[in-house]
């Protein structure tokens, strides 16, 4: 349908703003290439162009002034465009040119152009052919592409410099007026669309042409409306270089002071002095020297615990990289503390589980973990740089039998699910009773399907057919005291278990999963499904397992937990042990109550991540196998995964704080602390894992562990005591007991990876760790 030409009263003149802007966005088309933001900015500036009118221009509707015939052009008259075409659109965009900011660097060379030129606009004038325009425009269509979490943690900063430049380029504000009439254009029509068409007409109005507020005064309102000029803003370049200096820091200038003597104050203050001291590797007595030198008797005591806290950050910076280079070096696996993990008052409930059954710390803290990430909905998102992960884990107890993994799973995941269990019941009693009624007024409903939240003895065909439901809404955990069923039904290939593995893989990652059988009743679409696994199973089942190989990356996608016989005694239960069953389910259901869908890095736990990312490829390239490479590969996307729920036990049991940012849809910040104890914990579960597919590769690594273990418990608690290898013989079931001969071999493999000194002639051994 043809539309009459729009009437453009006036077109804007050559150094109108809006010719300016348009000027801008086509020399960043031509250099750096549009993100879908521009595109959507760009067409909202063409419509302030032709006077907020709705109607379409006719295609060959010259009158238009040149610049804003290219940005028609350009926009490819989207107003006509289909579906199709749009995907094009977002295709060009998506192909722009990807650039790599270094943030540092441009700050720098921001901090030097304007030093040169500072308050010479003419300088900065491209049309007045000034000598740092060039430049100057460059590096403001640079800052364009600044990576979004770089920016959000150095706002202040960058902002300071970003407008600075804009302003020196465009001393009277073009930018900002073109900003400000997309903004009102785009809330006009918000407003039309909700039929406001008063409301929407005011924000079209010029500025002298709006209302006063009641409570704003003249003087206020004139200094409101009036044009933008930096001309008018006197400033020295120091003062605004420490303004610079302070928002680095996350400071801002007092009223009645200098930016200049703020910064010399901060940077003579005593906290500052002992970060710096610190930094550079001072030991605690210089830092002592320091808290004397600048501390009284009032705040002494102060300093000397922020010195303290602050040396502590420090290191737990380092943790990650400390426990990478320990398994690098040595193969050692970080070690799993359970203080680190929940608050101190909840030490004493799980007191038989520790001192009772003997279960260690790294099994207690995996499967809380694991329950817990298993909870949190399926809308949950934690994002690390360009990674983006759903937080499911599947966590795998291997431990032969009476190694108590059905009690360790009853105690921790069985018993506290109760109330997770009762809130999906309330639900599904809540919607047959709202069906009940609908069906009473004649209304038609599609079959009832309750909702379920734990499966011990699942077919995939009926979870399939829950996540088809309800798998966009609610999670799914799998609990297992032996998983071996589990596995063997998946690698039935002529039996119902047909398309298992392919659905398990996709409910891992929440991916969509759309199997189609020959029985149309079994052919299901699931368009996202969370489902964690938690259980044990036997070292040589799942040793079977890893013998079929990882074409598929099952094997990678588990992470391990050792459960050794140990002895254990009788521990009579407690006040303290009663309230564990109440305090897990507590958390649980809040993981499942979680309205916070999106979990980003702080600024710190993406260098911590960047940095343990790049360790574990090289990792994964220098793996001596396809199923160990593929094992540490998946280990940065594991990290993000258990770091959601780390943070979220942090924050629920009031170890943390919340932290969010953003406004409209604010997103959990992940401190470092958490992206550290996740990543110990991660990477203990990867060693387990390799540790079992060398088994897999070598039996006779089984026999070395076997005569580890043996020599730790011989040994007992003597460090300087050594054991003969005939009286660990001795011990060995007659079934499978070694000779002697492979004993010697297993002592000097254990010797060669620093685990065990041999002595006597190679009779006998000392564990050394």
């Amino acid at each position: 349908m043809a539309h009459a030409p729009v009437q453009q009263s006036s077109a804007p003149e050559d150094d109108s703003p809006i010719y300016a802007e348009i000027e801008r966005l086509k020399k960043l088309k031509e250099t750096y290439g549009w993100n879908v933001k521009h595109w959507d900015y760009a067409s909202d500036l063409f419509d302030v162009w032709l006077g907020h009118d709705d109607r379409e221009p006719e295609p060959n509707y010259t009158p238009l002034h040149p610049m804003a015939c290219w940005l028609w052009d350009v926009l490819d008259k989207r107003w006509w465009a289909s579906q199709s075409a749009l995907d094009k659109i977002q295709a060009k965009c998506d192909n722009a040119r990807n650039l790599s900011i270094d943030v540092d660097q441009w700050i720098s060379d921001c901090i030097d152009l304007l030093k040169q030129g500072w308050q010479q606009y003419d300088r900065f004038s491209l049309r007045r052919g000034g000598d740092l325009a060039t430049l100057a425009i460059d590096l403001l269509m640079q800052f364009e592409f600044v990576e979004a979490n770089t920016w959000r943690s150095r706002f202040y900063e960058l902002t300071l410099l970003s407008e600075e430049l804009q302003h020196h380029i465009y001393p009277d504000g073009e930018p900002g007026i073109c900003h400000g009439l997309v903004r009102n254009l785009r809330t006009a029509k918000k407003l039309r669309k909700g039929g406001k068409h008063e409301n929407a007409n005011l924000f079209l109005l010029p500025k002298d042409q709006w209302e006063k507020p009641i409570n704003c005064s003249a003087e206020e309102w004139a200094n409101i409306i009036k044009p933008f000029n930096r001309r008018n803003i006197d400033e020295l370049v120091d003062e605004y270089l420490a303004r610079v200096e302070l928002a680095r820091h996350g400071l801002t200038t007092p009223k009645g002071k200098s930016a200049i003597e703020t910064l010399e104050q901060h940077e003579n203050d005593a906290h500052t002095k002992i970060k710096e001291a610190i930094q550079q590797g001072a030991s605690a007595d210089e830092v002592q020297l320091l808290v004397n030198q600048y501390g009284t008797r009032s705040n002494g005591f102060g300093l000397a615990k922020f010195a303290e806290q602050y040396r502590e950050s420090l290191e737990r910076q380092q943790d990650i990289a400390d426990a990478l280079d320990d398994l690098l070096l040595r193969g050692e696996p970080p070690q799993i503390h359970l203080a680190d993990y929940v608050p101190a008052d909840w030490l004493p409930m799980f007191r038989v589980l520790r001192d009772g059954l003997k279960f260690s710390d790294e099994a207690i803290v995996m499967t809380l973990m694991a329950g817990v990430a298993a909870m949190l909905p399926p809308q949950v998102r934690i994002r690390g740089r360009s990674m983006e992960e759903i937080p499911t884990v599947w966590v795998f107890h291997i431990g032969s039998s009476g190694t108590a993994k059905s009690v360790l799973l009853q105690w921790l995941i069985n018993g506290p699910m109760a109330k997770p269990i009762a809130f999906i019941d309330g639900w599904n009693e809540r919607e047959q009773q709202r069906r009940k009624t609908a069906a009473a007024d004649g209304e038609d409903l599609p079959a009832f399907r309750k909702r379920n939240l734990i499966y011990t003895a699942p077919s995939t065909q009926g979870i399939r057919a829950d996540f088809a439901i309800h798998g966009e809404d609610v999670p799914g955990l799998l609990v297992r005291d032996e998983l071996n069923g589990w596995l063997k039904q998946m690698a039935d290939e002529g039996g119902a278990g047909v398309g298992d593995v392919e659905f398990w893989l996709s409910s891992y990652d929440g991916a969509y999963s759309n199997d189609v059988f020959a029985d149309a009743k079994k052919s299901r679409e699931v368009r996202a499904g969370k489902l964690g696994v938690i259980g044990g199973i036997q070292p040589k089942v799942f040793l079977d397992q890893l013998e079929a190989g990882n074409a598929n990356g099952f094997n990678s996608r588990p992470l391990f937990v050792h459960l050794p016989r140990s002895r254990r005694q009788l521990v009579d239960g407690d006040v303290n042990t009663e309230k564990l069953s109440a305090v897990l389910g507590n958390l649980y259901l809040a993981a499942l109550q979680d309205g916070n869908h999106a979990y980003v890095l702080s600024a710190v736990a993406e260098q911590l991540f960047t940095s343990l990312f790049n360790q574990l490829e090289n990792l994964s390239l220098q793996a001596c196998s396809e199923e160990v490479e593929a094992l540490w590969a998946k280990g940065p996307g594991q990290v993000l995964r258990v770091a959601a729920a780390i943070h979220f036990i942090r924050i629920a049991t009031g170890q943390e704080e919340l932290v969010e940012r953003g406004m409209v849809q604010p997103a959990t910040v992940v401190s470092e602390r958490s992206l550290q104890l996740a990543a110990n914990l991660v990477m203990a579960g990867k060693t387990r894992a390799v540790e079992l597919h060398e088994r897999a590769r070598n039996p006779m690594l089984e026999l070395a562990d076997k005569l580890l273990e043996k020599a730790r418990k011989k040994q007992g608690k003597a460090p300087g005591r050594g054991v003969a290898l005939s009286s660990i013989r001795k011990s060995w079931s007659s079934k499978d007991r070694p000779t002697l001969a492979v004993l010697k071999q297993m002592a000097l493999m254990l010797q060669s990876r620093g685990l065990v000194q041999v002595f006597d002639g190679g009779l006998s051994i000392r564990v050394v760790r």
